[in-house]
């Protein structure tokens, strides 16, 4: 029978686990790369471009970027005709979206996870171009690759409009992102409160260092559930309660369930500092919420179905697996993702199902290209998913693993 506090102890450790474990650690990575996109905003544009032959590598380049920001750039580009179709199939295979942050913090806190990460990197990048290449030498393409949207990419190539300076290549590009609408309660809440949320992050970002540290010194050091503040334990349980609160809160302001990135988000981040520290807080609020809910399954499911972790790791080997992981990397968005990933580091999940929904996956970027051209983002999800069950299949049969 399970009791009432039993069920309180799963919620407030999945909360205060998820925030220290994964929140104040994406945080570090997602302002780091979201900086990096700022000030290298516009010059990656004209480079793309410019280079025809060598877009599917810069495509997956872009993909392969932890977060949605580079793969999302790059639809509006195909809309205007800049880019090959291959370059957008390269880019959304090797993208592991918002989900990647969370394998690299889980590297961060556990070298064991070092190989992992650095090999489903690698694979999602190379695959991603060998398929890119395929798609453009084949000529495989939607009969009507840009819609109503615009010229053919022949049309439209930078061989026949060298007219068009650097800077009007960038703008274009940027202004298809558009801007946020300013009215409304989830705008005024993100743009008053993030400055809360990262204070709170900092102060969890020294005590999940200070946690490390503890543990590496004592094999057996573990963080109990304490309630009272003026304790060291009840003070660093506090920090995770409050901060995946207060991620929950930013989460649902933004009214975007399953997906975090948006072009009008990417657009806002590029052009300012402060839009960038804004976007960096809610995108890290969205990774939170979709982890803690990882946890919440997992624990509750044992919780309530009385399993330990290796009888669920028993359903994560296999075809099925594979077949399961890589059917949710068909679901737009990166928060479905997530759990997949979160569930690779729950030991749930084999590194096969890891590596075929990490390929499948499109995160964001999807969701700009479906509005764009929905053809093209229905023939994008069947080209990645074909190699998606083929690369985990094949990792499985022979026997590959991190």
């Amino acid at each position: 029978m399970v009791t009432s506090s039993e069920v309180l102890e799963v919620i407030v450790i999945s909360m205060r686990d998820a925030f220290l474990a994964v929140t104040v650690f994406v945080a570090a990575m997602v302002l780091l790369f979201s900086w990096l996109q700022y000030i290298t905003a516009g010059k990656f544009v004209y480079v793309i471009r410019a280079n025809t032959r060598w877009q599917p590598v810069i495509g997956a380049l872009m993909g392969i970027t932890p977060g949605c920001g580079g793969a999302i750039v790059m639809m509006p580009m195909y809309a205007r005709g800049y880019v090959t179709y291959g370059t957008v199939i390269a880019t959304l295979i090797a993208t592991l979206g918002d989900a990647a942050f969370v394998l690299i913090g889980a590297a961060v806190t556990d070298s064991s996870f070092i190989a992992p990460v650095i090999a489903v990197h690698v694979i999602s990048f190379i695959v991603g171009i060998f398929w890119g290449y395929l798609v453009d030498v084949m000529n495989i393409t939607p009969s009507n690759p840009l819609g109503k949207f615009g010229p053919t990419f022949e049309d439209n190539n930078l061989s026949r409009n060298t007219h068009e300076s650097k800077n009007e290549v960038s703008r274009e590009v940027f202004d298809d992102l558009g801007r946020e609408d300013e009215n409304g309660w989830g705008y005024f809440l993100l743009h008053q409160g993030y400055t809360i949320w990262w204070v709170v992050t900092a102060l969890g970002l020294i005590f999940a260092v200070l946690l490390l540290v503890w543990t590496a010194q004592d094999a057996e050091f573990v963080l109990e559930i304490d309630y009272n503040p003026l304790t060291l334990h009840g003070f660093i349980t506090w920090i995770g309660l409050i901060g995946s609160s207060l991620s929950v809160i930013l989460y649902i302001s933004q009214r975007n369930w399953i997906g975090d990135d948006t072009e009008a988000s990417i657009g806002d981040k590029l052009y300012s500092m402060r839009e960038t520290m804004i976007h960096s807080a809610s995108e890290t609020a969205f990774v939170t919420f979709w982890v803690m809910s990882a946890y919440l399954i997992f624990e509750f499911s044992m919780l309530f179905s009385g399993m330990a972790e290796a009888d669920l790791a028993r359903y994560g080997d296999g075809f099925i697996a594979v077949i399961i992981a890589s059917i949710i990397g068909l679901i737009p968005g990166c928060g479905p993702q997530i759990i997949a990933i979160t569930a690779y580091t729950k030991d749930v999940i084999s590194f096969p199902a890891l590596a075929a929904n990490a390929i499948s996956q499109d995160g964001d970027a999807l969701f700009p290209l479906l509005v764009r051209h929905r053809a093209a983002s229905l023939w994008a999800t069947v080209h990645t998913t074909i190699p998606a069950l083929l690369v985990g299949i094949g990792l499985m049969v022979f026997d590959i693993t991190f």
